[in-house]
């Protein structure tokens, strides 16, 4: 099809694998799939926040080791947990600390704190699922309030640092790849659930990558593929190929629709056409 010796001597299979990869990426970036829905809603659990502790903070700067007055109780590692002292707007993040450790670090430090200063310690921002790509709808608190999901810059500019206690909060939004912030702040622990497209693993030469696209689409991302490495080569037949990967691409749309709504009912604005 491609004009290339078969084998795995040819220069040309990386290409190939190439190809084959960006046809995947593409066909995956255009719907957001049923099948690769995570296998079951992921689920992360907030921490209350910590108000009985003070801090002293004697030199100001980046990398600044904090003292508190006493391990946090529970054992446990405020890492990744916001600290704001008493008396001032900024907040500061804890970038090293070890359970039953009263010594912390923090990202930057504007101004030192006496001994004694009283402090909040809190947690707005969560780590998502391993596997996780992107959100299919919003969050859901365990009393089943809906939690809406935000670009960043939307949410900083309604909720901006210091963030304030709340719960639950209005919105969310990714602050890092697969770690979400809240608009606000827990202040007691609280179960928080959410669906998700997987991010799923990057083909590999020799197809060992397993496919979640169904079987009977595959066709699909191989027209993709043809597409792909015909363009490479400034090969004529790479449009008929792409036009065979957009038709499948609405094909699969389709059916996609199909297995969420079932037939008896059609989506309001949606026309399934001639192969629908």
């Amino acid at each position: 099809m491609i004009d290339e010796p078969a084998g795995t001597a040819s220069d040309w299979v990386s290409e190939i694998d190439d190809a084959i990869s960006l046809a995947k990426f593409d066909f995956d970036s255009r719907h957001p799939w049923y099948w690769n829905l995570g296998t079951r809603p992921g689920v992360f659990v907030t921490t209350d926040d910590i108000t009985t502790l003070t801090i002293t903070i004697s030199s100001t700067g980046t990398g600044i080791v904090g003292t508190l007055s006493a391990a946090p109780a529970g054992s446990v590692s405020i890492l990744n947990r916001k600290i704001r002292p008493a008396g001032v707007t900024w907040i500061a993040r804890v970038t090293a600390h070890t359970a039953d450790s009263t010594s912390v670090t923090l990202d930057a430090v504007p101004a030192t704190r006496p001994a004694g200063t009283t402090t909040v310690i809190f947690q707005d921002e969560y780590a998502l699922a391993s596997d996780f790509g992107y959100f299919d709808h919003g969050l859901w608190t365990q009393d089943g309030i809906f939690i809406e999901v935000w670009d960043l810059e939307r949410l900083i500019g309604a909720y901006p640092d210091p963030p304030t206690a709340g719960w639950p909060p209005q919105a969310a939004a990714i602050a890092a790849d697969q770690r979400i912030r809240f608009s606000t702040y827990p202040t007691s622990i609280q179960r928080v659930e959410y669906y998700y497209t997987i991010r799923e693993a990057s083909l590999t030469a020799g197809g060992s990558t397993t496919l979640t696209t169904p079987e009977h689409l595959r066709w699909v991302i191989a027209h993709g593929a043809l597409y792909y490495a015909l363009l490479f080569k400034s090969d004529k037949r790479a449009q008929f190929h792409k036009q065979e990967f957009e038709r499948g691409i609405q094909l699969a749309v389709a059916f996609d629709r199909r297995v969420r709504m079932g037939t008896g009912r059609v989506p309001a604005g949606v026309t399934y056409g001639a192969y629908g």
